[in-house]
């Protein structure tokens, strides 16, 4: 009886369908959408779900949760899983079928011949405008999957049902690959005007801004290869230089996120009523130590006004010592500060900061011209712009400089580079900093981490692949851990060398 019923019903259906499309078209076909993919809503919808428009700090989401647990920013309150590494897997499904799918839909629509020249289309910028950006978001999103996974699926992806089975590239090569797409993406853009900025929503169509952030991305990329190709690495830092980096705070790659809860910032989602991270006590202290003006911005203070950090790695009955809080009623350690922590506090996905420290590296390594005293410059105004990042004024910025242990030292360089690149980099995309961990083992974090599940409780060096891969790709899976290694958290990719 139930098997008739279904019979019925999918016959009774199709004859539905059919008569429709004789009478007046397929109901399947919404009339209030377009036929046609729209490229500039693409291009949003891609920016969005890389921001984390759920308020969510997982999946595809820059800023999340997981990167800056593994960088030590915060620790987590109750439920210490990924403090303490015990999440392996990692599944990086959504950024294919998410953002990389948008954006591959926006470079198609902008070069098919038929569709490229419609006002639909047109009405967001120049076709050769809509690419580029497209093809430089493209890089950064690839360049976030390959710094958490190792080899990955590049250069067979995306490819529909033509490969449902994409081999692994190595490492090096998508490295390789995303430093050219980023070179030739940013000598794409024409000078046909600017992107649409409602559109464009992270640099609110501004094409200058977009090719400064590919060259520093470029820049970024290069200098991730000191210690395994340094020669690769300086040419190619130089080529970023020589095309023009971010200038000023105005160049952010900011994700505003919005007073609305269908996209707010996800810590501000947390705290609504979990309360799962408070600010590490490695940052609390720093600050403090460094009597760093930056505290009261990053640091929500407790119930006695002072402000309190939460050890990394506290686990088990250990946490009871500590009263996690409200925002309304603050417990015994510290919140993030409401400047990271409000409904619309913005996400920086790369900072000028950043590159500038990226060039205080570069200089003292003899990359770029000018050797120590160019790095001392690029160090002090690296430190400048996170200041006035959080409405720090030059004068302040000038007092914390010139203390001692603020001070500039050739002798210290490394390690006073990459503390103020790690304070800087605060709550923006800690899969960055843990990528520049990694290659560095610089600021010294807390590694190994007690009670913490990883290989000899170290600091992961990798994420494990999904378990769809070893699923349904299992062939192509056995030959990327037979050349990159075993596929676990300890295994180092490329770049990555002791």
């Amino acid at each position: 009886m139930k098997k008739s019923y279904i019979n019925k019903y999918i016959v009774g259906a199709g004859m539905i369908i059919l008569s429709s499309c004789k009478v007046g078209g397929d109901v399947n076909v919404s009339p209030n959408q377009s036929p046609n993919a729209v490229s500039g809503f693409m291009l949003t919808s891609a920016i969005q779900a890389v921001g984390g428009i759920n308020g969510s700090g997982a999946g595809t989401n820059i800023n999340s949760f997981t990167g800056e647990l593994y960088s030590q920013y915060i620790a987590e309150t109750q439920y210490t899983n990924e403090s303490l590494f015990s999440l392996k897997q990692y599944d990086y499904q959504s950024y294919y079928t998410g953002p990389l799918t948008d954006l591959k839909t926006v470079i198609a629509v902008n070069t098919d011949p038929v569709k490229k020249n419609q006002s639909i289309v047109t009405r967001f910028g120049s076709n050769n405008n809509q690419i580029a950006a497209a093809r430089i978001l493209t890089a950064f999103v690839y360049l976030t999957i390959t710094d958490r996974w190792g080899d990955i699926p590049y250069s067979q992806a995306l490819s529909g049902a033509a490969n449902f089975s994409p081999a692994f590239d190595a490492q090096k090569d998508v490295y390789a690959g995303l430093i050219k797409e980023l070179d030739q993406a940013q000598q794409q853009f024409d000078s046909k005007g600017d992107l649409d900025a409602g559109a464009d929503i992270l640099f609110n169509g501004d094409s200058g801004k977009w090719k400064r952030w590919a060259n520093s991305l470029h820049a970024i990329m290069a200098l991730r290869l000191s210690k395994v190709d340094p020669t690769t690495g300086r040419a190619e830092f130089a080529k970023a230089v020589a095309a023009g980096l971010m200038t000023s705070n105005d160049d952010n790659a900011t994700y505003k996120y919005l007073a609305a809860q269908t996209n707010e910032n996800p810590y501000f989602n947390n705290y609504r009523n979990r309360y799962d991270y408070a600010v590490s006590s490695l940052m609390v202290n720093t600050l403090q130590g460094l009597k760093d003006p930056r505290l009261t911005a990053y640091v929500a203070p407790t119930v006695d006004g002072t402000y309190v950090g939460l050890p990394y790695g506290t686990y088990g009955g250990a946490l009871k010592s500590y009263k996690i809080g409200t925002r309304d009623k603050p417990g015994t350690v510290s919140q993030i500060g409401e400047a990271y922590s409000s409904q619309n506090s913005p996400s920086v996905w790369t900072s000028y900061a950043q590159i500038l420290f990226a060039q205080a590296e570069a200089a003292h390594l003899g990359w770029i011209s000018g050797g120590d005293n160019a790095a001392a410059d690029f160090y002090n105004k690296g430190i400048t712009a996170s200041l006035a990042q959080n409405s720090i004024n030059g004068t302040d910025a000038a007092a914390y400089i010139a203390q001692d242990a603020v001070k500039f030292s050739a002798s210290t360089a490394m390690d006073q580079i990459m503390l103020q690149k790690w304070i800087a980099g605060f709550l923006s995309d800690g899969w960055e900093t843990w990528a520049e961990y990694r290659r560095t083992g610089l600021p010294k974090l807390l590694d190994p981490v007690p009670g913490s599940l990883s290989p000899n409780q170290f600091i992961p060096r990798r994420q494990q692949y999904p378990q769809t891969e070893i699923d349904q790709n299992k062939a192509n899976y056995q030959t990327v851990i037979g050349r990159q290694g075993p596929d676990a958290l300890d295994t180092r990719m490329y770049w990555d060398k002791k």
